[in-house]
């Protein structure tokens, strides 16, 4: 944060108005907003006033403190942990915010911070746990205000665990827009406030259109992986990726077809003729199982239509016209089965 965030921030705090602190450093309104606003500085003169009358140094204005090292965030994350072991939970969070004073703009440290306490003071039998509340949110309200996208993520997740546990969905509710709506992060924290509020039919079809979503990007990734080791040549490697794909469409319920459909590829890469043969015969005989994932229990919540016989035969004639491919399956010439294939696909296509 500039200068101008840290006087907000520590005017709040003091519960001072804008007018109030204007009126005690003898300037005007205007003046205050433009230097909270990042339009305007204090002239120099005003800055050890304003770090008076504000209750913190010099340094801590001008963010002298701003940033804080990863090693230097987990020392002090480690030395609060081992305070929470032996010390009184009220004299940690003491010596937790005055470490947070000191540092009031290191976003990643105030995060960690709370996150620690609110999980300390549930673990423990903290009296009148109810106290710690209002200094923990507002410890997270902070950090959503972050500029890095991810650290206002990983605030608004711990937020909405503590909005959860008081059953204020909500507000929970509320934590998510700070997630994109294709997140699997959210998707499963929509489905625990589904379930929460006792909203059955929701919860589950938002897990199962997680899982639905999730076995696309996987697969994908899978077939990049495979396409990536087949330009090097290592078909080795590539038949595992593939083994991989085939498995996760085969426990996602996505059908026989889908769990075969990159093998005839992998069988045209190496000029293996017989496999070539035996797996666009398999493809063939499975082409109904397309929609195999519209009769799975895994979604049935999500209500598919089911796959119209029209396009699995739209799909048969493609693959049958792909066997035409004279340069792709230039080295299926003189295989009698494949021949054979051909002429049936003739009369098909």
């Amino acid at each position: 944060m500039q200068i101008g965030a840290v006087i907000r921030t520590y005017r709040k705090k003091k519960g001072f108005t804008q007018e109030e602190m204007a009126t005690r450093l003898g300037v005007t309104t205007p003046a205050v907003n433009k230097w909270e606003n990042g339009n305007s500085q204090p002239d120099i003169g005003l800055l050890a006033p304003i770090a008076r009358l504000l209750g913190i140094s010099p340094d801590t204005l001008l963010s002298f403190h701003e940033e804080l090292s990863a090693e230097e965030i987990n020392n002090i994350i480690k030395e609060l942990n081992e305070k929470l072991e032996t010390v009184p939970y009220a004299e940690v969070f003491g010596w937790a915010e005055q470490i947070l004073q000191e540092y009031p703009n290191c976003n990643q440290l105030i995060w960690q911070m709370a996150v620690v306490l609110d999980a300390g003071r549930i673990t423990r039998n903290i009296e009148n746990i109810e106290q710690y509340d209002e200094p923990i949110t507002r410890y997270y309200q902070i950090v959503l205000e972050d500029k890095d996208s991810q650290i206002r993520k990983q605030a608004a997740g711990s937020l909405f665990g503590f909005y959860v546990r008081k059953e204020e969905y909500d507000r929970a509710q509320e934590c998510l827009e700070y997630f994109s709506k294709d997140d699997p992060a959210r998707m499963l924290k929509q489905a625990q406030i589904y379930k929460q509020k006792g909203l059955e039919e929701e919860a589950y079809r938002e897990y199962e259109q997680l899982i639905f979503t999730n076995y696309q990007v996987f697969n994908q990734a899978l077939s990049m992986l495979y396409l990536l080791s087949m330009e090097k040549g290592d078909y080795e490697r590539a038949k595992r990726y593939l083994d991989k794909q085939s498995e996760l469409a085969k426990i996602l319920e996505m059908g026989r077809y889908n769990e075969l459909a990159r093998y005839l590829d992998f069988a045209a890469g190496r000029k293996d003729a017989a496999e070539t043969v035996r797996i666009m015969k398999e493809l063939l005989d499975n082409i109904h199982t397309l929609g195999g994932f519209t009769k799975s229990f895994l979604y049935e919540h999500l209500h598919y239509k089911p796959i119209e016989p029209s396009f699995c035969e739209r799909v048969k004639k493609e693959l049958l016209a792909c066997m035409k491919d004279k340069e792709g399956f230039a080295y299926m010439k003189g295989c009698e089965e494949w021949e054979q294939m051909m002429q049936e696909a003739g009369t098909t296509v």
